[in-house]
């Protein structure tokens, strides 16, 4: 059994051991990376063999990653926690992704006989041997190494995007960012928009009424949106509500700007391990409270997957007509359009510019999306 604050504790800096990623390559052979994921159905006759375990990676550093076993799916020990490094085989390919592993990945994992890293015995160690085929994941270009994806976490049922009114402002194009992934993965989408009291407060007619108005429009557009004050800690009976009926039995992703209030949304759901948050902080400043993404269980039921505030979102290179796929207003007008490979920029008869002129399309969602497609940077999402 794990220490109680095994979260806390600074692993990084100690050993010498090997990184869960690497900044050079040493091999090229990219076999390698099919053999690391194994269907579930092959790990059967190892796991009868003493020392395999089935389990859920819980949180990833640079040079380890925690993992709870879990025998059977949504059955997650998450007080039982693990020390683990990958196959050593494993470390040293040329891959796409920055890391092998990620948040919310089934694996398969053999106990170590002795203490791989000594200086943290009191854990219990092992090392990672396969992973199970994804069913989802959430993926942006890696802001170090362009040519790889950072996976952020995987096999989520719902992504859950946060996005605060004020302190710092919402950015809506960060939405519209997180909102295209979603698509192209079919992954359920909840749009929780925070700090509502600090919205009420505001002066700013214009500013208040383009974020009523904004967030009606996502609703419009088939997405579940939470208006909240989690911060603020004086939540009514209704919003406590829509909030666990939201995360319950679920393994939601929670993402979204730095400082915006997800680790006190999740503070809300009676979590296994409390988030550290600096309330009064977190409500005028911003602050990234979080630093790893971590798999949290929670209390009203289900799981979720706190990750660290996002400062810049680069979404890797699409086609008009592949990123026309995650604006769902975009699907009916890009078919009918005068051209099979039309960009919806500057073409005549551009059914998509049509529906902008005529207001069947936001411009500000339109600007959203050239924005994207022109490779315009993702930092906090600005359109």
């Amino acid at each position: 059994m794990a220490e109680k604050n095994w979260h806390l504790r600074k692993f990084e800096k100690s050993d010498r051991s090997e990184k869960m990623y690497r900044k050079k390559e040493y091999h090229t052979d990219t076999n390698l990376d099919r053999e690391f994921e194994r269907p579930e159905s092959d790990w059967a006759p190892l796991i009868k063999e003493e020392g395999y375990f089935a389990a859920r990676v819980v949180e990833v550093h640079k040079k380890y990653a925690f993992i709870s076993p879990e025998p059977e799916v949504f059955s997650i020990a998450t007080k039982d926690v693990w020390l683990s490094t990958l196959a050593r085989k494993f470390m040293k390919n040329s891959r796409q992704e920055r890391n092998l592993i990620a948040v919310g990945d089934r694996v398969l994992c053999r106990a170590d006989a002795a203490p791989q890293t000594k200086q943290y015995s009191e854990l219990p160690q092992c090392t990672v041997e396969f992973r199970a085929p994804r069913t989802s994941k959430l993926a942006r270009l890696d802001p170090m190494f362009p040519d790889r994806e950072h996976v952020l976490a995987t096999n989520v049922s719902q992504l859950v995007v946060v996005a605060s009114f004020l302190s710092p402002t919402v950015k809506w194009g960060l939405i519209d960012r997180y909102l295209v992934l979603a698509e192209e993965d079919g992954l359920d989408v909840v749009l929780v928009l925070n700090k509502l009291d600090l919205l009420k407060e505001c002066e700013d007619e214009d500013f208040v009424a383009t974020c009523l108005e904004r967030s009606a429009h996502y609703e419009k557009l088939g997405y579940k949106v939470l208006h909240t004050k989690a911060g603020s800690g004086r939540l009514s009976k209704k919003e406590l509500t829509a909030i666990h009926e939201t995360f319950k039995n679920q393994i939601s992703l929670l993402s979204g700007h730095s400082g915006v209030g997800k680790s006190s949304l999740v503070n809300k759901m009676k979590p296994e391990l409390v988030q550290d948050v600096e309330e009064e902080d977190i409500l005028f400043k911003g602050r990234h409270t979080t630093s790893y993404a971590s798999f949290i269980k929670l209390g009203i039921g289900g799981y979720v997957i706190d990750t660290p505030g996002i400062r810049s979102f680069l979404l890797r290179e699409r086609t008009p007509l592949e990123l026309s796929i995650g604006f769902r207003e975009f699907q009916a007008f890009a078919t009918i359009c005068k051209f099979r490979k039309c960009t919806h920029i500057q073409e005549e008869g551009c059914a998509v510019l049509g529906a902008v002129e005529s207001g069947d399309i936001a411009p500000w969602r339109y600007r959203s999306y050239i924005g994207i497609l022109t490779g315009a940077s993702g930092r906090e999402g600005r359109v």
